[in-house]
């Protein structure tokens, strides 16, 4: 008799979510990222990653876990993992979203499995691969919401998880003995609130065995017991910038593209227009049709999405001197030396959850002494992780809706704080496979 098998490869300890759930000869993945380790991460933008080698690379670096039977017998070369050549199981891989920690490895998986993703990650995907912010050479497949996706004996149903990033989703996994939902990276206080609530209605009168949540703000670390919505940063900024006579200028997370088109909504309320760098207003147009007037960096040669770029509106520094209390600007890490061109012009910068993420990194510090120099205002917002994720009361009340019979909490470092009052919390082992029978998981022999 076949049972259901789960194995927590990753995320049972922070970042980097890899979990599989099998059942027979069929097999599910869900997530495929790196963990998040921004003070040491080896691939810092200086060291370049290998490419015949990268599988390797990224498995001796420990940026991935050795799953069985999903890197092919070329890629693997010398390492004991086993090939995806010599494995009998028909596997899919599922991502949440496409933050780096859920997705930054997938385009190492052997290009003959699928590797599903939501059909507005895909824009997004397509869109960073366009401007150089990522690189991929296989092919995705499509999913949405509540369509479900048959793997032989398993069935995956996708639900709508309310995060920055286009296209976020939990998964509702079921086999011919267990149901299993995994949230991906879930959160109740952005703008799409109503719309997750209304999700976690329907999920709670799902019978559930297992409850793999997202639990990063039980680790004091990334919480700060703060409560800071998504729509009170927006009306903070709002309030800060009215009837300032210069120039505001906000970072934020490429990814989130969400956050974007809020501040084009902002500074159309305030009667400023909001600018944009060339990559970040192509990504814009591709997951919302709108051609935001571009501030062209200073460089010697522009890529080729740029030049291509020739119709959209652009702003030069020249007007926005002229006129700053009319402008809003996007502005990136990489480009912060744009900023001197408004040199003796008031401004007031709003680090937004945008890089450098980690305010210890020496890139922060740089971007601090850049704000500085220019003698404006710099505001930021604590909370820079937990912002994305469900806050404690919230992930509470998610766990005890679904109310599963047992849960399991990952993306944090501290899971044994999460503390459920309905459910049976169980602290797995990385890389040890569980068999999953009437709700309980038990260790493989």
């Amino acid at each position: 008799m076949s049972n259901t098998m789960v194995n927590f490869y990753r995320g049972t300890q922070g970042m980097g979510v890899v979990i599989s759930v099998t059942y027979d000869k069929d097999r599910v993945i869900l997530d495929f990222g790196a963990p998040f380790t921004p003070l040491s991460e080896i691939y810092d933008g200086t060291v370049k990653p290998r490419f015949r080698n990268r599988v390797k690379d990224a498995l001796l670096l420990e940026r991935i876990p050795a799953v069985p039977g999903i890197f092919t017998r070329e890629d693997l070369q010398d390492l004991s993992c086993q090939s995806f050549e010599d494995s009998d199981l028909n596997t899919a891989v599922f991502i949440s979203h496409l933050h780096l920690d859920h997705m930054s490895e997938a385009d190492k998986i052997a290009t003959q499995i699928p590797v599903y993703i939501h059909e507005d990650g895909l824009k997004l995907l397509d869109a960073l691969c366009t401007v150089g912010r990522e690189k991929t050479h296989r092919r995705f497949s499509a999913f949405r919401y509540h369509e479900k996706i048959t793997i032989g004996n398993i069935s995956v149903t996708p639900y709508f998880s309310d995060h920055p990033c286009p296209g976020s989703a939990g998964f509702l996994i079921e086999t011919p003995d267990s149901t299993i939902y995994y949230s991906g990276d879930i959160r109740f206080h952005g703008l799409n609130s109503q719309k997750a609530l209304k999700e976690l209605d329907e999920l709670s009168n799902i019978k559930t065995d297992l409850l793999i949540v997202d639990a990063t703000t039980t680790s004091p670390a990334e919480f700060t017991g703060e409560l800071i919505t998504e729509m009170g940063i927006y009306k903070d900024a709002a309030y800060l910038l009215n009837g300032f006579r210069g120039l505001g200028v906000f970072n934020q997370y490429d990814r989130d593209v969400a956050m974007m088109a809020r501040m084009v909504q902002i500074g159309q309320r305030l009667n400023r227009i909001t600018v944009f760098e060339p990559a970040y207003a192509y990504i814009l147009n591709a997951l919302y049709g709108y051609k935001a007037p571009i501030l062209l960096p200073d460089l010697r040669e522009h890529p080729q999405y740029v030049k291509e770029m020739t119709g959209w509106p652009q702003v030069t520094a020249d007007e926005i001197k002229a006129h700053p209390d009319k402008y809003l600007l996007q502005n990136s890490y990489g480009n912060i030396l744009t900023l001197t061109d408004f040199d003796g012009i008031p401004g007031k910068y709003f680090h937004l959850f945008g890089e450098p993420l980690v305010a210890g990194a020496k890139e922060y510090g740089i971007m601090l002494n850049v704000i500085k120099k220019l003698n404006w205002e710099f505001s930021s917002y604590t909370n820079l992780y937990s912002f994305s994720h469900a806050y404690p009361e919230h992930l509470r009340n998610m766990v005890e809706k679904i109310n599963a019979k047992t849960v399991v909490a990952v993306h944090s470092r501290n899971p044994e704080k999460l503390d459920p009052v309905n459910s049976i919390q169980f602290f797995p082992t990385e890389g040890c496979e569980y068999i999953l029978q009437d709700g309980i998981l038990t260790k493989a022999d």
